[in-house]
């Protein structure tokens, strides 16, 4: 058999491919061995297991009522420099879109941002008019060369600004989506978890959380449904310098 290496490398490779096998088989056993273990537990086994479930569902229920305490769950609107630094030492994880009401892309990206925040209730999200705040333009938003990108998302973990996504380049320009914004939030710690891309699309601000979605849609047999986006921006990235923001 010709695995592709050459004659003189096909010792090599079958080697290799040995090697692959042998990982399969130890995956496959360790999965019989998980296996057998829940064939085979007893009542008190599955006791713990449930009490174990119940205490991180009632620990979940406290997160969440402290998370809504403190805006989670859906975007709020921040309107001074001080109500943001409250934001960011209030929530361990926080997004905030610092926008233009006047940009199409800052508009869009704000229902995305609302249908995220109804299903990752881990996180805040808020959104911010840069004009309201000339002093978080000039220390937090501004480059090297005093400029300011019209939208920048900023993203603080633990009170700290860990990044910012400058304009709509990172999010896939004008085909910026929930499934996009949720992969590059996950990548720095923002979100807990992907939702998958027709959760997001398929109304979900009426939903809790991502679980209560998926509940949703596995009772109405809906979770395989596929939805077309509608998303269109039409206007440029604003750049321009701190003190014109």
């Amino acid at each position: 058999m010709d695995l592709g290496f050459g004659d003189q490398n096909q010792q090599m490779g079958g080697q290799a491919l040995e090697a692959v096998g042998m990982i399969a088989g130890m995956q496959e056993n360790m999965l019989d061995q998980e296996l057998h273990k829940l064939d085979n537990l007893d009542g008190k086994d599955l006791a713990k297991i449930r009490e174990e479930r119940v205490k991180a569902m009632k620990e979940r229920r406290l997160e969440e009522a402290e998370w809504s305490r403190h805006g989670h769950g859906h975007l709020t609107q921040l309107t001074d420099t001080k109500e943001f630094f409250a934001a960011c030492k209030n929530s361990k994880r926080l997004v905030c879109h610092f926008m233009r009401p006047t940009s199409h892309h800052c508009v869009a990206i704000n229902g995305h941002l609302a249908k995220m925040a109804s299903l990752h209730r881990e996180t805040r999200f808020c959104m911010f008019e840069a004009e309201k705040s000339p002093y978080l333009c000039d220390k937090i938003l501004a480059d090297e060369e005093g400029k300011v990108v019209i939208p920048t998302i900023v993203l603080v973990v633990e009170g700290k600004v860990t990044y910012q996504i400058r304009g709509l380049a990172e999010l896939g320009g004008e085909q910026c989506n929930c499934e996009i914004m949720a992969a590059v939030l996950q990548i720095h710690g923002l979100i807990e978890g992907e939702a998958a891309k027709h959760e997001y699309d398929d109304g979900a601000p009426k939903f809790g959380s991502v679980e209560e979605y998926r509940a949703h849609a596995i009772r109405e047999g809906f979770f395989e449904k596929q939805f077309a986006e509608d998303d269109d921006f039409s206007d440029d990235d604003y750049t321009g310098l701190a003190e014109d923001a």
